[in-house]
């Protein structure tokens, strides 16, 4: 199977270090994307500041959908939020992210093979990371 992003919903910058005398810094992307497999992948793309400059960056890939070793799943859902509304945007992702269990609590940690982070980096990088900043409402592809 081809894998292809059928739809995705990207939260902007969700989260950055506290700014204070050190000259390191973090800014924290976050973006969902389903793919034609059935997953829902995570995408948590870093940028790594020194000076206010862009010095390195990350992707951390996860599943969407964990199964707790109680048995409860946790997914994530695409929801309504729409990207001209922060404070819903926000909830919405925060809901979400407060939602994550700790490691410990999940049956079986499972991460995206390389055929799913692969789609899902060339898809961000192509349609997304000039305008990371900017959030958007679920897109269909």
């Amino acid at each position: 199977m081809n894998l292809k992003v059928i739809r995705y919903k990207n939260y902007g910058c969700t989260m950055s270090s506290m700014p204070g005398k050190d000259i390191y810094d973090n800014n924290f992307f976050w973006s969902f994307y389903e793919l034609n497999n059935g997953e829902i992948i995570v995408l948590n793309y870093v940028e790594n500041l020194t000076n206010n400059k862009v010095t390195s960056n990350s992707y951390e890939f996860n599943y969407a959908k964990h199964e707790l070793k109680s048995g409860k799943i946790i997914n994530y859902e695409f929801g309504n939020a729409k990207a001209i509304n922060k404070k819903e945007m926000s909830k919405e992702f925060f809901d979400w992210f407060d939602s994550e269990p700790p490691a410990k609590d999940i049956k079986e940690l499972k991460f995206p093979n390389k055929k799913e982070k692969k789609c899902v980096k060339e898809f961000f990088i192509k349609n997304i990371l000039k305008t990371k900043e900017v959030a958007t409402d679920v897109i269909n592809t």
